[in-house]
């Protein structure tokens, strides 16, 4: 009997050895290739070619999530070298200079589109929040030092872009302040809030100039028209300097403008500027691209903020969007999407540009928190994803795989054809591609962003850093020799941040400004602090 008994469990015993002896070497091939990052990302600019985060996991049905989950980490650490090696290289040739010329090793004193701003050290401000976000807590440490100890509003003077002011320096203090608790960032942030509070105070309609002068703001006459993107995008800044301070009154100037600009204007896709006096739209152009862009983002984004409890801004969001879809598409024929165009005289201008790029992310980020729902969600989700993919074409049709700053589409034939070839390290597709995977947690949307970051690594890394290129569709492209401030906040963030689990920064409990700056979300909201406050 005992014989028997043995004799049926020799083949079970068979088939358990055998499923760990696979095993073994599942983990052992797995365990190579951890082995590989180890020794190779960051060690030389040839990086391109990384076996553990190129292997596909089409093989192992069986733990196919299990392997996507290891491949997506080793890319994810590709990227955090990449940010060391980025890092490394300012510190090393640029320290506390607004850019660097990484190819040059020189330090750049100014930034692309700053108006002015320069000696603010942007690019280490800006890039406090994505080292936070990646746990490099000593190079973060490094910045905090500087920015407490040498960065001095007082000596900061000029005409400066209020914008680019408010979303890099503003955005990127208040971030690091509420990613790492540390009070002497928030005192650094609400100090520069202090200084550019008074240009809500030049027009009746609370609406701001496109420049302003540093170290203190004096109020224009409040004449003139301001760029949409420029008047809409500050309020996630000012309202967390007032979570931060427990003072309204940062909030509320940043908000009347917008409310001025709705109240003059029954429909929701605007034209390019607004009149200050007035708050009524002005120009010629309807789109969602430069010099509209982030005031659409900013809707959807401060009903986040707000802690989804405030109706007017999540209603304007999706007016807007539907005036959108109704207005602005465009199908190129023989390609399986289609994408938001600009309206200029009654006509579509087929030209798709990188800075229209962020919107399909929007549109993902307001279905995944509930800003609609039913077969309208299914509708705009179905849209994000078209327009994505559109959007990818900017790196898919250059012969570097850098993106290109702006392509057309022939609505006849369906070609493409590169109208400006420069590589800018935008962070627009990337930042939709990082929000179509958190909506749908789709492998290919991954998959599009290590294509992408290949490309960067291949061509526009430099002992000094990462640049830009004078044409993509060159190879070897040409670099431009600059690092955009934004390449530190943004566009290396996005890419760290589609590799990596949900939880590294979750959605529900922050949102990232138009700089990629995490500022918290509020939980119940103002109304509910406010009800709260009166009992």
């Amino acid at each position: 009997m005992a014989a028997f008994l043995a004799a049926q469990r020799r083949p079970t015993r068979v088939l358990l050895l055998s499923a760990a002896a696979a095993w073994l070497v599942f983990c052992t091939w797995m365990f190579h290739g951890v082995l590989e990052v180890q020794m190779t990302v960051g060690s030389s600019a040839e990086v391109s070619d990384l076996p553990p985060t190129d292997r596909t996991c089409d093989s192992y049905w069986l733990l196919r999530s299990w392997c996507e989950q290891r491949v997506a980490r080793y890319r994810a650490e590709a990227v955090r070298q990449g940010m060391l090696h980025a890092w490394a290289g300012y510190k090393a040739f640029a320290w506390g200079a607004d850019e660097i010329h990484p190819k040059s090793k020189t330090a750049k004193t100014d930034i692309m589109g700053g108006a002015g701003i320069r000696g603010m050290g942007v690019s280490l401000v800006d890039a406090l929040s994505t080292l936070k976000v990646m746990g490099l807590d000593a190079q973060f440490q490094e910045g905090r030092d500087w920015v407490v100890q040498k960065l001095d509003f007082d000596k900061v003077s000029g005409s400066v872009s209020f914008f680019e002011t408010v979303i890099r320096i503003l955005g990127g203090l208040a971030a690091a302040h509420d990613l790492s608790g540390d009070v002497a960032l928030g005192a650094k942030a609400k100090d520069l809030a202090d200084r550019l509070l008074p240009a809500f105070d030049a027009a009746p309609t609370g609406l701001i100039s496109n420049t302003v002068t540093l170290p203190r703001v004096t109020p224009d006459g409040g004449g003139g028209s301001v760029i949409l993107a420029e008047m809409g995008t500050n309020v996630l800044e000012f309202s967390t300097i007032s979570r931060i301070t427990g003072d309204p009154t940062y909030r509320q100037k940043a908000e009347k403008g917008l409310r001025a600009v709705h109240a003059a204007n029954p429909n929701a896709l605007l034209l390019e500027a607004v009149d200050r006096q007035t708050g009524k739209e002005t120009g010629w152009t309807r789109g969602v691209g430069a010099g509209t862009d982030s005031y659409y983002e900013y809707l959807i984004k401060y009903w986040v903020l707000g802690g989804r409890s405030d109706e007017h801004f999540r209603t304007r969001w999706e007016q807007a969007t539907d005036e959108v879809l109704e207005q602005l598409m465009l199908y190129p024929p023989g390609w399986p999407f289609a994408y938001a165009s600009d309206l200029r005289s009654g006509s579509l201008d087929p030209i798709l540009e990188h800075l229209r790029c962020f919107y399909p992310g929007s549109i993902a980020l307001g279905v995944m928190s509930g800003a609609v729902s039913g077969p309208k969600a299914q509708r705009y989700l179905h849209f994000a994803a078209n327009m994505t993919q559109a959007c990818f074409q900017l790196y898919n049709a250059t012969a570097s795989g850098l993106g290109a700053e702006r392509v057309s589409f022939d609505m006849q034939s369906g070609q493409i054809t590169i109208i400006d070839g420069r590589y800018w390290q935008r962070p627009e597709v990337i930042e939709s591609i990082f929000y179509m995977w958190r909506a749908t947690h789709d492998p290919k949307w991954r998959d599009m962003g290590w294509q992408t970051w290949r490309a960067i690594e291949h061509y526009a890394r430099w002992e000094g850093g990462y640049s830009g290129a004078h044409n993509a569709d060159q190879v070897p492209p040409d670099s431009d020799d600059v690092s955009q401030s934004w390449f530190f906040a943004e566009t290396l963030k996005y890419f760290y941040l589609l590799f990596s689990p949900d939880s590294a920064l979750s959605l529900s409990q922050w949102v990232l400004n138009t700089e990629a700056h995490p500022l918290r979300a509020q939980r119940g909201g103002w109304r509910l602090r406010q009800r709260l406050k009166s009992l």
